[in-house]
């Protein structure tokens, strides 16, 4: 049905890897995520993510067929986001389903939102329930299960042999808590901006690959407007994971 030529071993390693990427990027740490899957166990392996198969069987698990047609893809799907599902992932292999189903794409776009188009990736759907707001927009401190899940975050977006700089608000141990990846801390307490930019520029020379910004120390940006324009304009944004961070290339550095 896909038309699509079928991936080899070693590249459908690599989809699934950026699948993951990009769903840890678009998706807020908690929800819970529908998968077309096709019964493939790697696709569900999102940390602080509470993930299942689409379409499923009585039990929870993989269906084991492909949907008969477009009402039975919308039915179950309605099913699920009334028990609790809140997005819907469709990997690149399975971007067939929005044509050969027909009514999915409309219903998807009428009864909730395009979050992400990753093209040769995925597509994510948000389904249209809206989470209640959190009692804490921003917690004081990043809890130890934040450390957990910026880890694991990183461990799927950055190379293995990566070095990063955790810029750290008042040096809370979350780079000591990224190992075993390769991570320093850059404690920002006592800096003034230009002090922050030139040590990231010497950080920098020194090896470091990326610069990973913790959620909470955009608060600390926000008072320093220079060091935020230097990460924002000398380096690039790969990655924008609205609970747990931002991370930026230092080897993509402008000219100037």
């Amino acid at each position: 049905m896909s038309g699509q030529a079928r991936l080899s071993e070693v590249e459908y390693a690599e989809l699934v890897g950026r699948v993951q990427a990009a769903v840890l990027t678009h998706v807020p740490a908690g929800a819970s995520v529908l998968v077309v899957s096709k019964g493939d166990a790697a696709l569900l392996e999102l940390p602080s993510l509470r993930t299942a198969h689409f379409p499923q069987a009585e039990n929870g698990g993989y269906a084991g067929h492909h949907p008969h047609d477009g009402g039975a893809v919308i039915a179950e799907l309605e099913d699920l986001r009334r028990r609790g599902a809140e997005y819907l992932v469709i990997p690149a292999t399975s971007k067939w389903w929005l044509d050969y189903y027909e009514g999915l794409g409309a219903h998807l776009a009428g009864h909730g939102a395009l979050v992400a188009e990753a093209p040769g990736v995925c597509s994510i759907f948000s389904l249209g329930a809206e989470p209640p707001p959190p009692l804490l927009l921003t917690p004081l401190a990043p809890p130890r299960a934040s450390v957990e899940q910026l880890r694991e975050f990183l461990a799927l977006l950055l190379p293995g042999t990566a070095a990063s700089v955790v810029l750290e608000e008042h040096g809370e141990g979350i780079a000591a808590g990224l190992a075993p990846l390769r991570a320093t801390a850059l404690p920002l307490v006592g800096l003034d901006a230009t002090s922050a930019i030139v040590e990231l520029h010497e950080r920098g020379r020194a090896g470091a690959d990326y610069v990973v910004v913790p959620r909470p120390v955009d608060r600390w940006l926000a008072d320093h407007a220079a060091v935020a324009a230097v990460l924002e304009e000398d380096l690039r944004n790969i990655a924008d994971q609205r609970h747990l961070g931002r991370v930026f290339a230092i080897d993509e550095r402008g000219e100037g």
